[in-house]
């Protein structure tokens, strides 16, 4: 599991959220690089929220303008919220994931 408190809100990563995300902009994994920060890092914000209440069978009691406010009312866009966010999503999509050694041993033998 995923989890980054930012603020004092949890905020869950991995596929569960990577879901929630690709499914509630209807778009494809590939699609995300083609969105523009400022649009596509509230909603992931939002959406990283949803899983996490939807783990903890907690209300969800927040809409995009909540999320909204939680940016400006923390240092805007590029503020260290925004920052921290971007950085929790980085590492949970990169720091203690399996390698992929099939390409390395691959390699290796020829």
């Amino acid at each position: 599991m995923n989890k980054k408190t930012l603020i004092g809100k949890d905020f869950h990563f991995g596929i569960g959220f990577l879901n929630e995300l690709l499914d509630g902009l209807k778009i494809r994994l590939d699609e995300l690089g083609s969105i523009d920060d400022a649009i596509l890092v509230p909603k992931m914000m939002f959406y990283s929220l949803v899983y996490s209440c939807k783990r903890r069978s907690k209300e969800i009691d927040f809409d995009m303008n909540s999320i909204f406010d939680l940016i400006d009312e923390n240092g805007g866009v590029g503020g260290q919220f925004w920052i921290d966010f971007n950085v929790a999503f980085y590492e949970s999509m990169n720091k203690n994931v399996p390698a992929d050694t099939s390409k390395k041993k691959a390699t290796a033998k020829k």
